[in-house]
């Protein structure tokens, strides 16, 4: 056995009294953890992706967990229409008559407008995405070949997570069936017609809905959504022209509680995903002060004031955006 003695013996007792020296805190790491800090105030599951494509910097908060996207999905059912666009297969110019049976419950103004109304592809694919519109999302999903096509083109894509799973009709439909069986087999026409049913049940099966998560309208995990959202920043989701058309029409969205709202100096261009109390999904693009950001921020299961829900998002996004703006994201 060695003998320690002298000066081995006071440097290891010197060793072991003094804690060891901490490296210096990152200042990326202090952006995750003052996330991490919003997101434990609010009870929900998150799903948290941002990153500067500037310097490639970046934070993953469950990132690549597959999560439920409500309208979320509609930025890769806008990405599918522009690449048959590209591909001659669709033109935005293309007229579109709305009918009875086209009209979809929840978001969106086409619901509220007569039938026989004239309007184009990209009337639609703008008032899908401004306005989450429902009514709009299925017609283009008509048009595109449903939510495989979708799903296929995010495969092509290199998006393993990204899945288009069912239209608005086909996720409405389950909704109602939920509470009355007979709602199963009703037609679109029929279903816009009759309404939800009004059960005592009701409100327990809504939350039993979510909870279970056995109908999604799609699924996809945020950090491939930013990496999307990355390719079409890049001009690299389709055409080069058409990824600049689908920014145009992103910057335009008009439902901004969440990722806007505390942003100052920032042009934004995003696509909610809302199923209240229960989800309020955000994702999009920040540009400002030469930053370029993208970010993308999941909640689910939660069953609280809904607008502590969209504040925390909004505060998520701040803290992302005061970072790699003005400390680490731009030099």
């Amino acid at each position: 056995m060695w003998k320690i003695t002298g000066l081995c013996a006071s440097m290891l007792a010197l060793a072991t009294a003094a804690p060891a020296a901490q490296l210096p805190q990152r200042p990326i790491d202090v952006l995750k953890q003052n996330i991490q800090r919003i997101a434990e105030g609010i009870h929900a599951d998150w799903g948290i992706y941002a990153k500067s494509l500037n310097t490639g910097e970046e934070i993953a908060i469950d990132a690549d967990k597959p999560m439920e996207t409500m309208s979320v999905i509609k930025v890769p059912i806008l990405v599918t229409a522009f690449r048959q666009v590209d591909a001659g297969k669709l033109n935005l110019k293309q007229p579109i008559t709305l009918n009875l049976a086209d009209k979809r419950f929840g978001t969106g103004v086409l619901q509220t407008l007569h039938e026989g109304l004239n309007l184009t592809l990209n009337d639609a694919l703008t008032l899908m995405i401004i306005q989450s519109d429902n009514t709009a999302t299925d017609m283009t999903y008509a048009l595109v070949g449903g939510p495989a096509a979708v799903t296929q083109t995010m495969r092509d894509l290199g998006f393993k997570t990204i899945t288009s799973v069912r239209t608005s009709f086909e996720w409405f439909r389950a909704f109602a069936a939920i509470s009355d069986a007979s709602y199963e087999q009703v037609s679109p026409a029929e279903l816009f017609t009759r309404g939800f049913p009004n059960t005592p049940s009701r409100a327990t099966d809504v939350a039993g809905f979510d909870e279970g998560g056995k109908t999604p309208y799609g699924l996809a995990s945020p950090r491939e959504v930013g990496g999307l959202l990355e390719r079409i920043l890049k001009g690299e989701a389709a055409s080069p022209a058409s990824c600049r058309e689908m920014l145009r029409i992103l910057r335009m969205q008009q439902m901004n509680t969440r990722i806007p709202k505390y942003l100052a100096g920032a042009t934004v261009g995003h696509k909610t995903g809302d199923f209240p109390p229960f989800i309020a999904n955000d994702v999009g693009f920040l540009e400002g002060n030469d930053s370029k950001i993208v970010i993308a921020v999941f909640d689910d299961h939660h069953h609280g004031i809904y607008a502590n829900l969209e504040d925390a998002v909004s505060r998520m996004t701040q803290q992302v955006w005061l970072y790699f703006t003005f400390r680490g994201g731009n030099h």
